[in-house]
C-alpha cells in the first residue's frame, strides 16, 4: 500500500507540474468566466446560461486535461526506462498501474476543484445562492474521468500517446451515443444486431454520468440512479485496470 501511495504521489506531482495543464486551466477559467457576459445578454435566463456554460466548461476542459495527460501516463515511463528502475525495487506492475491511476485522478480532481470553485463563485454572485446540485454533476463527471483514466492507462501500455488520444476521443463519442444506438438494435437483425449489443454492453456507457441537462433544468435526480452510476464506474474501473495489469505483464521490459 505504501508503494502505491508513493507512485501516486509522484504521479500527482508530475501532473500538476505539467505546463500544458496550466495552459488548459487558464482557458477553462476564462471560458467559465465568460458565462457572466453571456448571461448578461439574456437577463431573464441569466442563471440558466451561466449554469449551462459553466458546467459544460468544467466537463470539456476536464476531459481535455484527462485525455492529454493520461495518454502517455505509462508509455513515457517505458520509453524513459523509469519503469526499469521501479521494477528493480520491491514494486509490482500492479502497483505501478494502480499508483498511476490514483496519481492522475488526484491531479484531475485538483484542477476540477479549481474550476468548480470559480463556477460556484460566479453562480453565487449572480444569484446570491449556493448551487449545491451542481456539485453532484461535477462529482459524476469526475467518475467519468476516472473511467477514462483507467482506459487511457490500458491504451498507453500498448500504443503511442497520439493513438491513445484518438481512440479515447472516439470512445467518448461512442460512449455518449450508446443509449441512442441501443434504440436501433431491435430494427436490425443478424450480425449487425450482435455487434451493436456487444458494443452496448462492453463499451463504457458514459451517459450514466451525464446529468448536466437535468440539473440545469432543475429536474430531480434520484438517489438510486446516482448509486447505480457510482457502482457502474467502480466495476468498470476495476475490470479495466485488471486488463491493463494483464497487458503490462505481457509487455517485455
Amino acid at each position: 500500500m505504501h508503494t502505491i501511495f508513493s507512485i501516486a504521489k509522484n504521479t500527482f506531482r508530475q501532473t500538476i507540474r505539467d505546463r500544458i495543464l496550466y495552459g488548459i486551466l487558464i482557458f477553462a477559467l476564462l471560458f467559465i468566466g465568460s458565462s457572466i457576459v453571456l448571461g448578461s445578454l439574456g437577463l431573464e435566463e441569466n442563471l440558466f446560461i451561466i449554469r449551462t456554460f459553466g458546467l459544460a466548461g468544467i466537463y470539456l476542459f476536464g476531459l481535455i486535461i484527462t485525455i492529454f495527460l493520461g495518454a502517455s501516463i505509462v508509455y513515457e515511463e517505458v520509453e524513459k526506462r523509469t519503469t526499469y528502475v521501479l521494477l528493480s525495487k520491491p514494486v509490482t506492475k500492479a502497483d505501478i498501474i494502480v499508483g498511476k491511476f490514483f496519481g492522475l485522478f488526484m491531479g484531475i480532481c485538483t484542477t476540477t476543484l479549481l474550476m468548480t470553485v470559480a463556477y460556484i463563485l460566479i453562480v453565487y454572485l449572480s444569484n446570491a445562492s449556493f448551487d449545491y446540485m451542481s456539485l453532484l454533476t461535477v462529482g459524476l463527471q469526475l467518475l467519468e474521468m476516472a473511467v477514462l483514466i483507467s482506459i487511457l492507462i490500458l491504451f498507453s501500455i500498448f500504443t503511442t500517446p497520439l493513438a491513445s488520444i484518438i481512440y479515447t476521443i472516439l470512445l467518448v463519442y461512442i460512449g455518449h451515443s450508446l443509449s441512442a444506438i441501443n434504440t436501433y438494435t431491435d430494427s436490425i437483425g443478424g450480425l449487425g444486431k450482435i455487434v451493436l449489443n456487444l458494443a452496448y454492453y462492453l463499451l463504457p456507457n458514459l451517459e450514466k454520468f451525464n446529468i448536466r441537462d437535468a440539473i440545469v433544468h432543475n429536474v430531480g435526480i434520484s438517489v438510486s440512479s446516482t448509486l447505480v452510476s457510482i457502482g457502474y464506474a467502480l466495476i468498470y474501473i476495476v475490470l479495466t485496470l485488471f486488463l491493463a495489469k494483464l497487458a503490462f505483464d505481457k509487455k517485455d521490459l
